[in-house]
C-alpha cells in the first residue's frame, strides 16, 4: 500500500479483522499485489483471507477466488460480472458486501469502486464495508470514518 508504513498496517490490520469475523459466504478477486500476502508485512491479512475461504467452504457457502488483475485479459470489472453471472446474483435478489482497496466515497477509480459499478450494472445491490481502505478520505462521511482504520489520501 503507497500510503506509508504505518497506516498500510493499519489498513490490513482492519481488512484482517473484518475477515476474521465474517461468517458468510466470500468471493475474493485477486489482483498484482495478491502475491504479496504471503511475505511477513501482509502475512496476517493474507492468512484472514484464506481463513475467511476455508470456513466458507467448509460450511457450504460460496468460497471462490479468481484472478482479477487489470494487465490481464480478465480483469476485475470482468472478474465481478462473471462471478455476478455465475452465481446468480441479480436474479437471487441479493446484497453482496465489499471490501478492499481502494475506496473513493461517491465514486471514483478505486479497485473497490469498479467492483462496486460493475455489479451495480448488473442488477446486484451492493454495500461497501466500513473495513474498505478510504483512498480520499476527505471525500468520505464522518459517520463513515469514525469506525474505519487509518485511510491515506
Amino acid at each position: 500500500m503507497n500510503c506509508g508504513d504505518e497506516a498500510a498496517a493499519s489498513i490490513r490490520t482492519a481488512l484482517a479483522e473484518d475477515l476474521a469475523d465474517w461468517a458468510g459466504g466470500i468471493a475474493v478477486i485477486d489482483g498484482d499485489l495478491s502475491s504479496q500476502l504471503r511475505q511477513r508485512a501482509y502475512r496476517d491479512f493474507g492468512l484472514s483471507l484464506e481463513s475467511a475461504l476455508q470456513r466458507a467452504a467448509e460450511h457450504g457457502l460460496t468460497a471462490i477466488r479468481i484472478r482479477g488483475c487489470s494487465m490481464e485479459e480478465f480483469d476485475q470489472t470482468r472478474a465481478a460480472i462473471v462471478l455476478a453471472d455465475n452465481l446468480a446474483l441479480a436474479a437471487g435478489g441479493w446484497t453482496v458486501e465489499i471490501t478492499g482497496a481502494w475506496y473513493e466515497p461517491g465514486g471514483g477509480d478505486g479497485c473497490v469502486n469498479s467492483v462496486v459499478e460493475a455489479l451495480e450494472t448488473v442488477g446486484v445491490s451492493v454495500t461497501v464495508r466500513p473495513s474498505a481502505a478510504v483512498l480520499d478520505p476527505e471525500d468520505a462521511p464522518m459517520d463513515e470514518m469514525s469506525s474505519r482504520s487509518t485511510p491515506c489520501a
